[in-house]
């Protein structure tokens, strides 16, 4: 068999796979907002997005801005965990009042694969590193969650915005049960101001 009668196929893999993993529309249109329900820890923080956190992206087939994603989230999901939460940019203290605690973000991976079944589908794997600091930035509580989708998702634009937002929201909403959960966080918030 002529290896040459194969080459104009291979050539157009690269470009299928272009039209399948390119688009903008790829990304959540707006914040997640379906958290549990809960009592909030009394505690006021500053929600801390960095620009670290906000160049994060993605390297592998789409450069998803995911810190950008984040970052969007970071003091919806404060205002379901804490009682009062200031936002702020760099760790930098705004006329808002003081606050007991810094809570940051950092994003720690982000993985995302086209699978090889009859579907095709999406999975994506997102992990975020949350630390909570006091004023002389020493941590208080920090932890790396994973979010994933776990769906069957058809490899096309929607299906990977759809991917996208179900490891988001999964994230999301493990970061607030195990943030709201963690025994030092509670600790912290039942000493007495200075």
């Amino acid at each position: 068999m002529n290896s040459k009668a194969y080459r104009p196929l291979f050539a157009l893999i690269p470009a299928v796979a272009s039209l399948l993993l390119t688009g903008c529309s790829s990304l959540p249109d707006k914040p997640f907002t379906g958290y549990s329900g809960q009592d909030r820890i009394h505690l006021k923080v500053a929600a801390n997005v960095t620009d670290e956190l906000l160049a994060a992206k993605s390297d592998e087939y789409r450069s998803i801005p995911i810190g950008t994603l984040i970052a969007s989230n970071t003091p919806i999901l404060a205002r379901h965990i804490f009682d009062e939460v200031v936002d702020v940019r760099n760790g930098q203290a705004n006329s808002n009042g003081a606050v007991a605690a810094i809570f940051t973000p950092r994003v720690a991976y982000v993985g995302q694969a086209l699978g090889a079944g009859s579907g095709n589908e999406w999975f994506v794997d997102l992990k975020a590193e949350w630390t909570l600091s006091d004023l002389k930035g020493n941590t208080i509580w920090v932890d790396t969650i994973d979010g994933r989708s776990s769906d069957c998702i058809p490899a096309n634009s929607k299906g990977f915005k759809d991917a996208l937002n179900a490891a988001l929201e999964d994230l999301l909403q493990k970061s607030q049960r195990r943030i709201s959960s963690a025994p030092a966080i509670k600790q912290f918030a039942q000493k007495p101001s200075p």
